[in-house]
């Protein structure tokens, strides 16, 4: 869809929560806006369910963080219990910017399905010191 001005929007990353405890998000070096996200359901039907954020897509590094860009993402990924750091790679010529993406982030490994529900790549999340998360942070 065309906004106004004829052209089309970026999508978003939609990043999930897949654990009970809630996730401060940091990306790139900054908190993202939608804040915490919530553990999961604890009950009914909904037991289990992962709760979500929007995370806008933007072109370069360079147009701000806490946001995803085309490139290497460093991840601050901050539960009760622990701090932990991924990075993830989105690469604009396979995913053009107005696609939207998802990501699973789970305590050892995220996974990031493509608009369609086909899983397009993961890796691992590793606990940090607050110095390794600073520097990770920081890049």
């Amino acid at each position: 869809m065309e906004d106004a001005l004829g052209s089309i929007p970026a999508g978003n990353v939609y990043v999930f929560n897949v654990f009970s405890e809630d996730l401060v998000l940091g990306i790139n070096g900054l908190q993202i806006s939608a804040g915490t996200i919530a553990g999961w359901s604890q009950s009914g039907n909904t037991r289990y369910q992962p709760s979500g954020a929007a995370v806008p897509r933007v072109l370069n590094a360079s147009d701000g963080p806490g946001n995803f860009f085309n490139g290497v993402n460093q991840l601050t990924l901050e539960w009760i219990d622990g701090l932990f750091v991924a990075q993830i790679k989105v690469d604009g010529a396979q995913f053009p910017l107005n696609q939207d993406l998802l990501v699973f982030v789970s305590r050892n490994q995220w996974q990031m399905v493509n608009q369609f529900g086909v899983l397009v790549g993961n890796g691992p999340v590793f606990a940090a010191d607050m110095g390794e998360a600073f520097a990770v942070a920081s890049v």
